[in-house]
């Protein structure tokens, strides 16, 4: 007989009902968005980011051109322009196509924690997973949460399977598929670091084995991202991926920092950066890495002026992501009624200062929904607590430490700034966690796969 087909005839029949409802749920939150509409096109699709993507998909599309220069990785956009090829050059056709891929990670949860654990702590997985508000809600943007998250989770499935010794193939497809995620968000390059090293630990016993795995994952994750940094040095004579790590660390962290010190309105901090960038030598015309270099120097000149000041911020800025309940996104999404706090508000005003104007001036919608996410959060936080116990109980640090270590890393990459969307590459090792805690307090029994 033949191997399975480990994404269909392996799914139980729960998971299949899972995914019916999912589905129904997603799509029943389609058309009350009503992607489709001018209005909610010009005023909520297509803006900021999700109107760069856009506009690189068309020129994709229709020159096949990368219009833009080193800020964007291409992974998304080639993602976009792929979908207005096949189903016409209509944003509500990426979203539609994001449904189906929030499902597939669905599926992923569930495949992730049966081969972890057992099938309990799959469906555990599967079910909380769909019940995440907040992964559910960006399936609606024209960005890269949706499909970001299925990619990792496939090649975090591939790597459960190689250190399982499922075969050596697994090792090369978790690089391959590593790498695909980095060029649709260059938020896993330094999460490559992690799992190169992570497999040579796992390996201890047989570092010969360790270390030949690890060049495996590697190797194969730079033959993905080295075309794009190539290409980035013949452009611009710098081999690397992007130049959006410089102006996050000015634009995101130093000037939110800035804010929160001086008390003053995020676009004045910004305002008096772009002034001090150009008194360094910038041009609109430089080099984007150029640029980047200078928008490091002015970083760095910022925050090490205030290092311990901003590291606590950056921390307490992590906790944030964890707590936050983002209903502003959510309400967008379902049309809901609601009031949005302004940016000085969002910038400068304390934790208990702003839950309690949150319950003051929220509409009854947003605090309804702001309690559910609250009382979801809670559910896989206290649970995910009783997990990493029992993995410790059961002699299981290693496997403990890589997932609590991966969530912890997505957070506290994310930084200073603490909107729900930074929470959600966290999400599914909290979740599978929780599945531990949750399937051991309900059971009492041991949750380790000894298979």
């Amino acid at each position: 007989m033949g191997q399975r087909n480990i994404f269909y005839d392996t799914l139980p029949r729960k998971v299949w009902i899972l995914l019916v409802i999912s589905l129904l749920i997603r799509i029943a939150v389609f058309f009350r968005f009503q992607p489709w509409s001018p209005d909610v096109i010009q005023h909520q699709l297509l803006i900021f980011d999700s109107l760069g993507y856009h506009d690189l998909a068309l020129s994709i599309k229709n020159h096949f051109s990368f219009c833009g220069d080193a800020f964007r990785t291409p992974g998304y956009p080639f993602f976009v322009a792929i979908v207005y090829s096949l189903l016409g050059e209509h944003p509500y056709t990426v979203l539609l196509v994001q449904i189906f891929l929030n499902l597939f990670s669905i599926v992923l949860m569930y495949k992730i924690g049966k081969e972890l654990f057992f099938e309990k702590i799959g469906v555990f997985a599967a079910i909380v997973f769909s019940l995440d508000l907040h992964h559910l809600i960006f399936i609606y943007q024209i960005l890269t949460e949706t499909i970001y998250t299925t990619i990792f989770l496939l090649a975090l499935l591939f790597y459960v399977k190689a250190l399982k010794n499922k075969g050596f193939q697994y090792f090369i497809l978790t690089g391959l598929i590593y790498g695909i995620s980095t060029m649709i968000r260059p938020i896993s390059q330094y999460y490559i670091a992690g799992i190169v090293l992570f497999t040579i630990l796992w390996y201890f016993k047989d570092l010969k084995s360790g270390i030949k795995n690890a060049l495996l994952i590697g190797v194969t994750y730079f033959i993905i991202i080295a075309p794009w940094c190539f290409r980035n040095y013949n452009e611009y004579g710098h081999f690397a991926l992007s130049n959006i790590k410089g102006y996050n660390l000015l634009f995101w962290n130093a000037s939110y920092y800035e804010a929160k010190r001086l008390q003053l309105p995020i676009d004045t901090v910004n305002a008096h950066f772009k002034d001090e960038l150009v008194k360094m030598g910038w041009r609109p015309d430089s080099n984007p890495f150029v640029k980047e270099k200078y928008d490091g120097e002015l970083a760095n000149k910022v925050l090490k002026a205030h290092f311990s000041d901003y590291l606590k911020t950056h921390l307490i800025g992590t906790l944030k992501i964890h707590l936050s309940v983002g209903t502003h996104s959510l309400t967008e999404v379902l049309h809901i009624p609601a009031k949005k706090f302004s940016e000085e508000e969002k910038y400068t005003n304390g934790v208990f200062a702003l839950v309690k104007k949150f319950f003051a001036e929220k509409t009854i919608y947003e605090i309804l929904l702001g309690l559910f996410v609250g009382l979801f959060l809670a559910f896989v936080y206290l649970f995910a607590i009783l997990g990493i116990w029992r993995l410790i109980k059961e002699k299981q640090i290693l496997l403990m430490l890589f997932l609590l270590g991966s969530a912890g890393y997505f957070a506290l990459i994310s930084g200073i700034i603490s909107y729900a969307r930074y929470r959600l590459p966290s999400m599914p090792f909290y979740i599978l966690l929780a599945g531990v805690g949750f399937v051991w307090w309900c059971n009492r029994k041991s949750i380790v796969n000894k298979s």
